[in-house]
């Protein structure tokens, strides 16, 4: 079986079809296997290096080679045939899948670091409403100029997956005095050769979770059917838009505002979950749109990153702070409804709060509670 939980500074390998179908190696607590390349390809002997990831108890997740430079729409269609893929192959919803964004082999990285970004960006939102954990995997160098690490930061959190290698050939440990210090990395590939295997070599600087909250993703897809309103900011939504609009605001059916989905405004001060933000207008459902001008958006950082501090509001009765992050955890004390808590950072739906109990950390579950942003 594989695992789900790997804690930070362990070793990893990723795969792809010029690696062995038998997925073992020293040290190996997770494998990254290459899964699609374009909207075309895919890699023969992923199938097989899954299951026997699998069977070595490593925790797997996949990634794809980028075709798609600064194209947005090429973008979302590679990702959208990786995750096709991923879930065909048994990638475990939850776990992570990566874009592969390197030059060369039909990839081009020139296209500015807007325009990159965007695509990037675009591609990490397909795999997230797909129910995976976004990643972006490259060099140093191409993710200091050629794209923006500010921006996927700040949409997906600790979310890179960087390449940097002290010397070229076999390395057995990953030596942090070497380290391209920047923010936001998860992964760091420190080799090409992992202990004379001739196989990529990786250290997560973050602990690694196979996420159980796929409802999140599914609930995102269902409620982009129609409009998001959010009057409670749970802690799995990235982003609200507050009308700000004395009159209130109206939606439109596109992002270039042309065409009003009704005549009736949506009321000052409701609050709508971001989907999407473009051309300054932002989306708040399937064809639906509010001009930036009439709302503003605030970020919720705790749906992103879970190391995040943050408040939260009790909004249901008999809620009470647990000993552990589980559904079966033992009750410790009850909270006051309409209190307020401050939140010391998240494991999954559950918010780790900042009261202690005999010396250990306590938790409440996130749908008791909302985000004040």
């Amino acid at each position: 079986m594989s695992n789900s939980n790997v804690p930070k500074r362990s070793y990893g390998v990723d795969l792809a079809s010029y690696q062995s179908t038998s997925v073992s190696y020293t040290g190996a607590k997770f494998a990254i296997v290459k899964l699609t390349q374009g909207t075309d390809y895919l890699n023969p002997k992923a199938a097989a290096q899954i299951k026997s990831a699998k069977a070595n108890s490593l925790l797997v997740a996949g990634y794809f080679y980028a075709n798609h430079g600064n194209s947005v729409s090429r973008a979302r269609s590679e990702a959208k045939y990786a995750v096709a893929k991923a879930k065909a192959l048994g990638i475990p919803e939850g776990s992570y899948l990566a874009d592969d964004f390197e030059q060369g082999n039909g990839n081009s990285v020139n296209g500015g670091a807007i325009a990159n970004t965007d695509a990037l960006l675009a591609a990490m939102q397909e795999i997230k409403s797909a129910g995976y954990q976004p990643l972006v995997y490259s060099g140093a160098f191409v993710l200091r100029n050629h794209m923006s690490i500010a921006r996927i930061v700040k949409s997906f959190g600790t979310s890179l997956w960087v390449a940097s290698y002290k010397v070229s050939g076999r390395q057995d440990y990953a030596d942090f005095n070497y380290f391209p210090s920047m923010d936001g990395v998860a992964i760091w590939q420190f080799a090409d050769n992992y202990r004379g295997c001739d196989v990529d070599g990786n250290i997560n600087l973050v602990d690694l979770k196979i996420s159980s909250d796929n409802h999140q993703a599914k609930s995102v897809k269902k409620s982009a059917e129609s409009l998001s309103q959010h009057p409670v900011v749970r802690w799995d939504i990235g982003a609200v838009a507050v009308v700000s609009n004395s009159k209130g605001a109206y939606v439109y059916t596109d992002s270039k505002l042309t065409k009003r989905e009704s005549d009736k405004l949506k009321p000052q001060g409701s609050l709508w979950q971001v989907f999407e933000i473009k051309d300054g207008a932002i989306c708040v459902g399937k064809n639906q749109w509010f001009d930036g001008r009439a709302v503003y958006v605030k970020a919720n950082p705790i749906a992103y990153n879970s190391e995040k501090h943050g408040v939260a509001k009790i909004i249901l009765d008999h809620t009470h702070a647990l000993d552990a992050p589980k559904a079966d955890a033992d009750k410790v004390y009850p909270l006051k409804i309409n209190s307020k808590v401050e939140i010391q950072g998240r494991v999954g739906r559950f918010l780790r709060i900042k009261e202690k109990h005999n010396g250990k950390t306590v938790y409440v579950t996130g749908n008791r509670a909302y985000i004040v942003l």
